[in-house]
């Protein structure tokens, strides 16, 4: 088991490694056997890999997701898997304006809704069925990311979504974005499955 005092050379390295010591680097992070210092490791590396200005915000695979996801011609949820990385990723096309990507990744749930345009400002209120759900939303990418979180918080806000028909995060500049949910427990099973939760 690393300590967090033994990470440290693991993270220095990451924000200086050439693209090649990548793969050496995230599977050092996912021997790691404490969640917290195993998302800890998995933050640095993301830290350190993300854009530079005048970089394009997305992830290179982003595309690859949203084409297969329209390639397939659904509008439900498709289940995408990387048997190299041993992931899987669960995604649905907002009504409009984004994609609601949920996936596991080295054991970990990510819950995070990839947007076709900026999100103004940091603001963003999350309503299930018309209530109001947890607001733990973060603002990504200059906007162009929406992140709830990953792990703990992230399967139970996936829980408590099971059984409800839509999502909708708003802003108080009245942009919204609304995801539908109906079948998501059933899509669900192959990532509660792999995560075993």
């Amino acid at each position: 088991m690393m300590s967090i005092l033994s990470l440290l050379p693991l993270l220095v390295s990451a924000s200086t490694a050439p693209a090649p010591h990548w793969e050496r680097l995230l599977q050092q992070c996912g021997q790691e056997t404490v969640p917290q210092v195993r998302l800890a490791c998995y933050d640095a590396i993301g830290r350190a890999s993300a854009p530079t200005a005048g970089t394009s915000a997305r992830p290179a695979d982003w595309h690859d997701l949203v084409a297969n996801h329209s390639a397939r011609g659904r509008d439900g949820f498709v289940l995408n898997r990387d048997d190299a990385s041993d992931s899987q990723t669960l995604t649905r096309r907002a009504v409009e304006g984004g994609t609601l990507t949920i996936s596991c990744s080295s054991a970990i749930t990510h819950l995070r809704l990839q947007l076709d345009n900026a999100w103004p400002g940091e603001q963003i209120q999350a309503r299930i069925d018309g209530e109001p759900t947890a607001d733990n939303w973060f603002v990504r990418n200059r906007g162009m990311l929406l992140e709830f979180g990953r792990g703990l918080p992230a399967i139970e806000e996936l829980k408590r979504w099971i059984g409800h028909r839509e999502l909708l995060l708003s802003d108080d500049r009245g942009r919204t974005v609304q995801v539908d949910l109906t079948g998501l427990g059933d899509a669900l099973k192959p990532l509660r499955q792999q995560c075993r939760w």
